[in-house]
Formats: structure tokens, sequence, C-alpha cells
């Protein structure tokens, strides 16, 4: 096999090992923050055969002139800026056993690391083969994946919800796979599957809603919705909000844009409609109070207005989130133009998280200020974090890199011939979700970005649109 099928294989095989990150090897701890992400290893293997190839036949390609990816080029530069601004303040500041150019550099890294490294060999991959040859494989890929994340979440469920003895020996021999460890939460009744958490699996999902999506838009088999149902199942059966908003927006856009541009669909999308309306109002008639309560839990679920004045244990998660974006937003006005450095919030703003989120919340004490844990509080908005550490200059760029993408792919979806508009169409759906999901993270390491924007980048050869 050559250096150039083998690092296609290792890319395939990162993505298929996608969800599977319960149970990481130790040995992976030198990633830092990837050291949960099994697919991290498989990616790196295939970067090396990259580099080797690349070194082998004296020739490299690198994307870094391709718009919008130059923009985001000029935000890394922008990063660097900010550290020499606050050169000073980073060489005081010590917090969790890290000093301030240690955290800098471990999160400069971890940045370079996705948006750099892995971002240059899904380039090279859908270079080498070809935008659409490469998209099926990718969909093919995280089909097969998910089947396996369902077939475990559905013994999870039955297991949690029912306790049932023969689904609790199946979902154990789950343990022999690589990467996993079987977890049950009896308490909250949430599936996390192959993942370590509900939200890993909520993220998992919003990365690949959109390729199951587009199985509804090339094919002509009457079971080219169940993929894409199964993502809405799974979400639900999460019981991850954010994972369930996220998902209902990339809905709407998937339907709005399929709607407006594919004939077929439309005619099918009518007549569901249709059934879906007669189906809910039967519903409504003979199951009229289940209904209400179970709209009213989700909107309760939903509902941050009183979390800082909650107690319940449900709403703890939330009040740590508010109270820290609310600390971060105050270093961001103490600091507007250049920010405090990459990887520099938590120094500044731990003295400034308000008092109704840490009253009654245990996470603070526990984890966010104890110095025994080394890991810090993440800033659960990438928007904000990008305000604080980098100011608005950072900021400013980072939403022009947002703005083009946006604007590219939209402009594909006009102008990309019929045959092939399934892919941006596909990318729309998932930028949706990414940039959604970066409300609720603060990191880089969002794979199923970078590989949608290497996809994008490289659709001008699919297309007759000059942009």
């Amino acid at each position: 096999m050559s250096l150039k099928k083998t690092y296609y294989f290792f890319f395939l095989l990162g993505l298929f090992f996608l969800p599977f990150n319960s149970e990481p090897p130790s040995f992976m701890g030198f990633l830092g923050e990837y050291s949960r992400e099994s697919s991290s290893l498989f990616f790196l293997i295939g970067i090396v055969l990259l580099i080797a190839n690349d070194l082998f036949r004296g020739k490299v390609y690198l994307p870094f002139n391709k718009a919008p990816y130059n923009v985001f080029v000029v935000f890394l530069l922008v990063i660097f800026l900010s550290a020499v601004v606050n050169a000073s303040n980073i060489t005081g500041y010590y917090f969790k056993q890290t000093n301030g150019w240690n955290r800098y550099i471990n999160q400069s890294i971890s940045v370079l690391l996705s948006s750099v490294m892995f971002f240059y060999l899904f380039c090279n991959v859908i270079k080498d083969y070809g935008v659409v040859k490469v998209f099926v494989k990718i969909r093919k890929t995280f089909f097969y994946s998910l089947l396996i994340v369902t077939t475990y979440a559905f013994f999870e469920y039955l297991t949690i919800t029912y306790n049932l003895k023969f689904s609790k020996i199946i979902v154990n021999l789950f343990d022999y796979l690589p990467f996993v460890k079987v977890k049950l939460d009896y308490n909250l009744s949430r599936i996390s599957s192959l993942t370590y958490e509900p939200p890993a699996l909520g993220m998992y999902l919003v990365t690949i809603s959109g390729f199951m999506f587009s199985y509804i838009l090339t094919s002509k088999k009457n079971y080219r919705f169940i993929p894409f149902f199964i993502v809405v199942l799974l979400t639900l059966l999460s019981k991850s909000r954010s994972a369930f908003v996220i998902i209902l927006a990339q809905i709407s856009v998937a339907i709005f844009y399929t709607y407006m541009v594919d004939r077929k669909f439309r005619g099918v999308f009518n007549k569901i409609m249709i059934i879906a309306a007669v189906l809910f109002a039967s519903i409504l008639v003979f199951k009229t109070e289940a209904v209400v309560q179970a709209v009213n839990s989700r909107i309760q679920a939903l509902n941050f207005a009183d979390t800082k004045y909650s107690t319940n244990n449900y709403s703890v998660s939330n009040k740590s989130r508010l109270g820290i974006q609310y600390a971060n937003y105050q270093v961001f006005l103490e600091n507007p133009i250049f920010g405090v450095g990459w990887g520099q919030q938590t120094y500044e703003s731990k003295d400034k998280y308000p008092k109704w989120a840490t009253k009654n919340n245990y996470e603070f004490p526990q984890i966010y200020l104890n110095e025994n844990i080394k890991s810090f509080p993440p800033g659960y908005n990438l928007y904000l974090r990008t305000l604080t550490e980098t100011g608005l200059i950072g900021f400013i760029v980072f939403s022009a890199f947002i703005g083009l993408v946006f604007y590219y792919v939209l402009k594909f979806i006009k102008n990309t011939k019929k045959e092939h508009k399934y892919i941006p169409l596909t990318m729309l759906i998932a930028f949706v979700g990414f940039f959604l999901n970066w409300l609720q993270i603060d990191s880089f390491r969002i794979f199923g970005f970078w590989l949608c924007l290497s996809l994008v980048i490289h659709i001008k050869k699919l297309n007759r649109c000059h942009v």
C-alpha cells in the first residue's frame, strides 16, 4: 500500500473512531486536551505519513492562500500579537500549578494542532481524491460508526430505563471495543453511548447530522430518512439541551434551503407535513396532558431565566456557565483592545465570579477554584473567549472569518451544479451546528469544523462560480 493510500486510510479511521472516547489510553496524556479524543491518534499517524510522502515526492501542498482560511491565519497572528502586548502580565500569572507562559504555549499548540496540522491532512486527502469521492467516503464512514453508536445506545437505554439483565449483558460486551468503557447513568437516565458524557454524544451528532441529512437528497431508497431520524432520536435520548437546540436549528436550515432548491424534496416534505399534522392532532386530542407535560419539561430544561436563583442540582451547571461567562465579560471590559492573551482569561476572571454563581455551587470550590485540580475552568463560549483573550481586534478578525465561511457556502449552494448541490447544503447544515455550538464551548478542537472547511475550499473545482 502506498503512503498516499495509507494516510488516507488513517484519515478515515480517525473519522470512524470520532465517538469512541469514553476511555482513551493513558499514553495519550501527552496530547493535553486532545487526550480525550481517540481520533487524534489516527490523525497524527496520518500526518506523519503525509509528511513522509511530501518529503519523498519533494512537493508540499499548504492551503494557506485559500479564502476564507487565510483570514483565520490572520487570527493566528493576532493570537501571537496579543501575547506580545500582554507579555509582562503573562509572566506574572500563576494558577493551578501553571504559569501564564506555559498556559499560553499549551493553548496555542492546541489551536495549531486542529487548525493547521489536522487541517493540513484533511486538505491533502481531499486534493488527492477529489471532493465528491471523499465526501461519499466520509458520509459512509460516519454512517458505519453511527450504527455502532446506535446499537450501544439502544441497549444502554433499555438497561438504564427498564433495568433489563439481558441488555446489561450486551452493553458490557462493548467494553471489549478500543477506547470504550461502559458507564451507565441510572440517576438522570441519560445516554452517552461510546462517548464519555451525553454532551460529547451531542457534539458527535451535531457533527454528522448534515452528512446523514444528505442521504435524503442523494438516495431514492425509502429508508433514506432513517440515518437522519436516528440522529434526532439519539439527541432526544441523550437529553443534551444544547444539542437539542442546535439539531433543531440544523433541521430548520436543512429543510428551508432544500425546500428552496430541490423540487422533488418539496413534494415529499409537503406529504410528510400533512401526515405529521394529522398524527400530532390525533395525539393532542387523546394525550393532551402527556403532550403538555413533555413540552413543559423541555421548556423548563432550556429556561435560563431563573438559573442564578435556583438551588436544584439540575441548574448547577447552568449557574457555573453563566457565572464564568459573566466574569470573562468583565475581564474583556477591562482589556477591550488586545484582551489578556490567549489562554489567560482564567487568571483574571477567577476573582470576578459573581456570588449568585458561587453560592450553593460545589463546582467552584471543588473544581474550578481547586488548586489541586490542574485543569482550567472552560470559558463555555468561544466568541466571548475571543473577546476576552484577543480583544476587539481578534474578535473582528474571527467574525470576518465566520462571515466569509457563510458567504462562500451560500454562494456555492447557489452556483454548484444540481448533481453536487448536496455537498454545500451539507456544509451549511454542519456550520450552523458548529457556530451555534461555540456559544457553549470555547475550543477549536472540533474536528468536524476543519473537515468541512477543507471541503468548502475545494468545492470550487466542482462548479462554475467565481468568488
